[in-house]
C-alpha cells in the first residue's frame, strides 16, 4: 500500500487512518504509561510492602530504559522504518507491562519498568519518523502537532479510567490491560502501516557516524539548549510540580489539585494543536520557524515571570497554568527547525538525539526543582511560597541564557536548498 504525501483529497482519510493514528495511538499508550505509576504507586507500596520512598526509584529505571533507547532507536528508524521499529518495540513493553504484573519484589518492578521504558522509547519519534515520510513539509507542523495532542488525551486516560480500573481489577489488572493494549497496538502498527523504509540499507558504522555528525553540528546545539531548556521546565512543572505550587502557592485546596491538574493537562491538546498549525500557516506567511520559536519560548518565560513576581491564587492560578501548559508546548518547534537542516533519510537520529538531550535535562530539572525547593524553604524567610518563587527563578534564568544563545546565531540556522545533503554544520 502507498500512502503517498498528498495531504488533501480522495487520500486523506486513508493517509490518517492508516499512516497517523496507529503511530498517535502508541504515543497516546506511552504517555500512559509515563504517569500509571503516580496513579497506582500507593496500592502497589501497600500490596508489596514497599515504602514509597523505595517505590518512587521505578521513574529512573523507566528513564533508563527510555534514554538507552535514544540514539540505537534513531538509528533503527531510519534504516528499518516507523512500521516495523514501533511494532516491535511495543512487544517489549507489553512484556514490561506483564512482567511489572507478576511482580512481587521491588527488583522485579524495577526492571519491568525499565523494559516499558525501552518499549515506549520511539514512540514519539517514530510518529515523527512517519510524518517526514507521508506528509509534505509544508504540513509537518500540523502533523506533528496533532501528534503531541494525543498527550493530553494519554494523560486524561492515565488518570481517571486507570483510577476506576485499579478499584474493579487491582494494580496488577491495570498492567495486564496496558500490556494487552502494547500488543494490540504493535499488531495495529504492523497490520495498517505501510512498510516505507530506505531501498539500501546504511551500514551500521556509517549510521552511527552520522549520528556523531549530528551531535556535532553547530546549527543542532545552536537550537537545542533553547528546546531542553524550555521543555524541561514544561515538563517538570505540569507532571509533577504545579500540584504542590497550587497547594503552597495559589490556595487550592489539595482535595480539589486533581480536578485542577485535569484542568491544566487537557491544555496540551489546544496547545499542540495550536503551536502545530501555527508553525505551517506563519511559514506560508514568510515567517520562518525561528522567529515563531523566539515568540513562543519568549512569552513562556513572560509567564514565568508573572508566576514569580505575581503569583495567582485559587481559579486565576488554574487558568494561568493552563496558558503555561498552552504555551510550553511550542518548545517542541526546535524539532521542526532542525529536521529540514539535515539529510530527511536522517529524521528518525536527528530527532533522537534531541529527545535525548531534552529528557536528559527533565529528568535532571524535575529531580532539581525538589532539592531547590527543600534548600530555598531552609535558606529564605517566606517558607514554602517563596521557596517555589525563588526555584522557578532559577528555571526561568537558564531558559533566559538559552534564549539568548538561540537569539545570537538564529540567522545561521537557514541552510540553501542546494547544500549537500546530510551535513548540519
Amino acid at each position: 500500500m502507498n500512502c503517498g504525501v498528498a495531504p488533501l483529497g480522495a487520500d486523506f482519510a486513508r493517509l490518517v487512518l492508516t499512516c497517523f493514528l496507529p503511530f498517535a495511538a502508541g504515543y497516546l499508550l506511552s504517555y500512559v504509561f509515563r504517569i500509571v505509576n503516580a496513579i497506582v504507586g500507593p496500592r502497589i507500596a501497600s500490596d508489596l510492602a514497599i515504602d514509597l520512598p523505595a517505590l518512587c526509584l521505578l521513574p529512573s529505571t523507566y528513564f533508563v530504559g527510555f534514554v538507552l533507547l535514544q540514539i540505537p532507536g534513531g538509528v533503527m528508524l531510519d534504516r528499518y522504518g516507523p512500521r516495523r521499529v514501533q511494532a516491535a518495540l511495543l512487544v517489549f513493553a507489553a512484556l514490561g507491562a506483564a512482567l511489572f504484573a507478576l511482580s512481587s519484589s521491588i527488583a522485579m518492578l524495577g526492571i519491568a519498568r525499565a523494559l516499558i521504558g525501552a518499549g515506549v522509547a520511539m514512540c514519539l519519534m517514530a510518529g515523527f519518523k512517519a510524518n517526514t515520510l507521508f506528509w509534505p513539509p509544508a504540513r509537518l507542523g500540523t502533523a506533528n502537532g496533532v501528534l503531541m495532542a494525543f498527550a493530553g488525551l494519554g494523560g486524561v486516560a492515565g488518570t481517571l479510567p486507570v483510577t476506576w480500573l485499579a478499584g474493579v481489577a487491582g494494580w496488577r489488572g491495570v498492567f495486564w490491560a496496558l500490556s494487552a493494549a502494547s500488543l494490540a497496538v504493535a499488531a495495529l502498527v504492523w497490520f495498517a502501516v505501510p512498510d516505507r523504509r530506505p531501498a539500501q540499507r546504511q551500514e551500521l558504522a556509517a549510521a552511527f557516524a552520522d549520528v556523531r555528525r549530528i551531535l556535532t553540528a553547530q546549527a543542532f546545539w545552536r537550537v537545542v539548549p533553547l528546546t531542553a531548556a524550555a521543555q524541561a521546565a514544561f515538563q517538570a512543572y505540569h507532571t509533577l510540580w504545579t500540584a504542590p505550587w497550587l497547594v503552597d502557592v495559589g490556595g487550592i485546596a489539595v482535595a480539589a489539585v486533581p480536578g485542577a491538574m485535569l484542568a491544566i493537562l487537557l491544555g496540551i491538546i489546544p496547545g499542540y494543536l495550536l503551536s502545530g498549525t501555527v508553525t505551517d500557516r506563519a511559514a506560508a506567511h514568510g515567517v520562518d520557524k525561528g522567529t515563531l520559536f523566539a515568540i513562543y519560548t519568549g512569552a513562556f518565560l513572560l509567564l514565568q515571570a508573572l508566576l514569580i513576581v505575581a503569583p495567582p491564587s485559587g481559579a486565576a492560578a488554574i487558568v494561568v497554568w493552563i496558558v503555561y501548559v498552552v504555551l510550553g508546548t511550542g518548545s517542541m518547534i526546535g524539532y521542526l527547525i532542525l529536521t529540514p537542516l539535515f539529510a530527511s533519510e536522517l529524521a528518525g537520529r536527528v530527532n533522537a538525539a534531541i529527545n535525548l538531550i531534552v529528557f536528559l535535562t527533565a529528568f535532571l530539572a524535575q529531580a532539581s526543582i525538589g532539592y531547590l525547593l527543600a534548600t530555598f524553604a531552609g535558606a529564605l524567610g517566606g517558607g514554602r511560597p517563596a521557596a517555589h518563587g525563588a526555584t522557578l527563578a532559577v528555571v526561568a534564568a537558564i531558559q533566559v541564557l538559552a534564549w539568548i544563545w538561540f537569539m545570537g546565531g538564529r540567522r545561521d540556522l537557514a541552510i540553501p536548498p542546494s547544500r549537500k545533503a546530510g551535513r548540519g554544520d
